[in-house]
C-alpha cells in the first residue's frame, strides 16, 4: 500500500521514544477519540502499524483491554482518565494518531482533520486547541464530530505543536516547491498577456500611423510627434523609455508621458478624422 502524508505522521510519533508518562498522556488522547458507552471505551483502528503499537503500550503499562471484531479496543475509562495529562504534546499526538488525516503534500488544497465519536469531548478539544489560536472548525459527520483546519500556517504550527518534525520539514518544502511553482506560472501568463498587449498596441499604432501617411495627414502633429512615430514604426520591439532615449540622441528630449500622449493623440485624431467623414 502506498504511504499517504497521514501514515507517514503517524509511523513518525510511533516511532518517536517515550517514557511511561508520555505513553499515558498519548493513550489518553487515542481513546479520547473513541465511543464511550458507560465504562467502556472503544476505538476502531484501521491502520495496523497504529493498532499494534497502541497494544504495546497497553501491554507495557499494563492497562486490561479487549480486542473485538472490526480492529476494535475497548479499555475501561477510569484505568486511564485517574492518569493526569501534563504535556499536551503527547496527548495530541495521540489524538491524530487515532483519528487525525492530512490531505497529502501533493495536493492542490490543505486539510487536516480530526474524527471524535463524543460531542463533548469534540467540543472539549476544540476550545484546547483555539485557545492557541488554531481556529478548527467542528462538523458533525454522520455519527461522528470532525475537527478540521485548512489554514497552511495553522497546519504547519499543529504538526510542530505534535513534534512531527520530518513532517513539517516536509510539508514546508512541498508548501515552498508550490508557491514557487504558482509564482512562475503567474509570471508566465503574465508576461504571455503583456507580449499580448503590447503586440495589439503596436498592431493599434501601425494601422493609424499607416493611415497618416496614405492620407498625407501630417498637420495634425507637431515635427517631434512625426519623429517619434516614424522612430517607433522602425523600433516596435523597444518601450517607451528606449524611444526617449534614441530620441535624446537626435536633439528630441521627450520623456515616457509625453511619447505616451502622443500615441494617444494619435487614436484621437484618427477617431476624429473617420468619425467626421
Amino acid at each position: 500500500m502506498k504511504d499517504t502524508f497521514s501514515r507517514f505522521i503517524k509511523n513518525e510519533i510511533i516511532d518517536k521514544k517515550r517514557n511511561r508518562t508520555s505513553k499515558l498522556e498519548l493513550l489518553l488522547g487515542v481513546f479520547d477519540t473513541g465511543y464511550l458507552d458507560n465504562n467502556l471505551i472503544s476505538i476502531a483502528l484501521n491502520n495496523i502499524d497504529v493498532k499494534n503499537y497502541i497494544i504495546q503500550l497497553l501491554n507495557d503499562l499494563n492497562i486490561k483491554y479487549v480486542l473485538g471484531k472490526r480492529n476494535n479496543i475497548s479499555v475501561a475509562y477510569d484505568n486511564l482518565t485517574k492518569y493526569s495529562c501534563k504535556k499536551q504534546t503527547h496527548y495530541f499526538s495521540g489524538v491524530f494518531l487515532s483519528s487525525g488525516t492530512i490531505s497529502d503534500v501533493e495536493s492542490t488544497s490543505y486539510h487536516l482533520e480530526l474524527k471524535l465519536q463524543n460531542e463533548n469531548k469534540a467540543i472539549e478539544i476544540q476550545s484546547i486547541l483555539n485557545n492557541y489560536e488554531f481556529n478548527f472548525k467542528i462538523l458533525k459527520r454522520k455519527n461522528s464530530w470532525m475537527l478540521y483546519i485548512k489554514r497552511v500556517e495553522a497546519i504547519c504550527d499543529f504538526l510542530k505543536a505534535i513534534e512531527a518534525i520530518e513532517a513539517y520539514m516536509m510539508f514546508e518544502e512541498s508548501k515552498i516547491e508550490r508557491d514557487f511553482q504558482n509564482n512562475i506560472n503567474r509570471l508566465t501568463n503574465f508576461d504571455y498577456y503583456n507580449q499580448e498587449r503590447i503586440a495589439n498596441a503596436n498592431k493599434e499604432f501601425l494601422t493609424n500611423w499607416d493611415y497618416i501617411q496614405k492620407n498625407d495627414l501630417y498637420e495634425w502633429f507637431s515635427e517631434y510627434e512625426i519623429a517619434f512615430f516614424k522612430l517607433k514604426q522602425e523600433n516596435l520591439d523597444l518601450t517607451l523609455n528606449e524611444l526617449s532615449h534614441l530620441l535624446s540622441q537626435r536633439g528630441i528630449n521627450k520623456s515616457k508621458s509625453t511619447l505616451n500622449n502622443y500615441l494617444i493623440k494619435l487614436k484621437k485624431i484618427i477617431k476624429k478624422i473617420k468619425k467626421g467623414k
